[in-house]
């Protein structure tokens, strides 16, 4: 009969790190239900599927315990029925939240987002930012770096069809070509979705439909989901 081998200290280290991280998870999620804070529970999902926990172990480990420790304090009467039923709902918001992050997830290599840096941008490393979250998010991502003349992109358009176009806009001369960017991509794709980022992005860059400014690169994903599913319904 052959031995069973025991698991290396790597593996060991990693399953403890694991189970810690599972551990402060469940209770962040707990304490953000038992104050009712609808928004530290959706952190805490978040938390949990960037950290490449499942729909399965999130709902076993996370949710499920955080929820049997609201039912048990009800029980004990520390808790009121309002404040049970809240904890409900925001739980149930979080299972549908979780539902559609892990189908938007799967459908993600479907899509490439092609990211450039206008002409005279030549800062390139918020770009690269970008282009390594959405990457890590499961989409497809061609760079054509920074200086990109905007006469340049309709062909580019053309030839790799993104689901997305992002556009960095780091100086006030990039920022004013941006229009006639957004008019060259559309006339080759009328409905591609265009997400703008960089210090001199400004929120009136979103009055045009299907365009996105992106003010944190932690947000690409979220925002990059939002598009190309807007995209999709036109």
């Amino acid at each position: 009969m052959e031995e069973r081998r025991a698991p290396s200290d790597g593996h060991e280290a990693e399953r403890l790190r694991r189970l810690r991280a599972i551990g402060r998870l469940r209770e962040a999620y707990a304490v953000a239900l038992l104050a009712g804070e609808d928004g530290g529970a959706e952190r805490t999902i978040r938390d949990a599927l960037d950290a490449g926990l499942t729909e399965g172990v999130i709902h076993d480990a996370v949710i499920t315990p955080a929820m049997r420790r609201v039912g048990d304090l009800w029980s004990s009467g520390e808790l009121t029925v309002a404040d049970e039923h809240l904890a409900t709902q925001i739980t149930l918001r979080m299972v549908a939240l979780l539902r559609e992050s892990v189908r938007v997830a799967a459908r993600r290599p479907e899509h490439r987002v092609l990211l450039a840096g206008l002409e005279q941008e030549r800062h390139s490393v918020g770009l690269e930012m970008a282009a390594s979250v959405l990457a890590h998010g499961s989409y497809e991502v061609l760079s054509l770096g920074g200086d990109l003349p905007v006469d340049a992109l309709p062909a580019a358009v053309e030839r790799h069809r993104p689901s997305l176009v992002g556009l960095s806009a780091t100086l006030a001369g990039t920022a004013r070509l941006i229009p006639a960017a957004i008019y060259a991509i559309r006339d080759v794709d009328p409905h591609v979705g265009i997400m703008i980022g960089g210090p001199a992005a400004t929120l009136r860059m979103e009055a045009t439909p299907g365009v996105a400014v992106c003010t944190h690169v932690s947000d690409a994903v979220d925002i990059a989901d939002a598009l190309v599913q807007h995209a999709a319904l036109n």
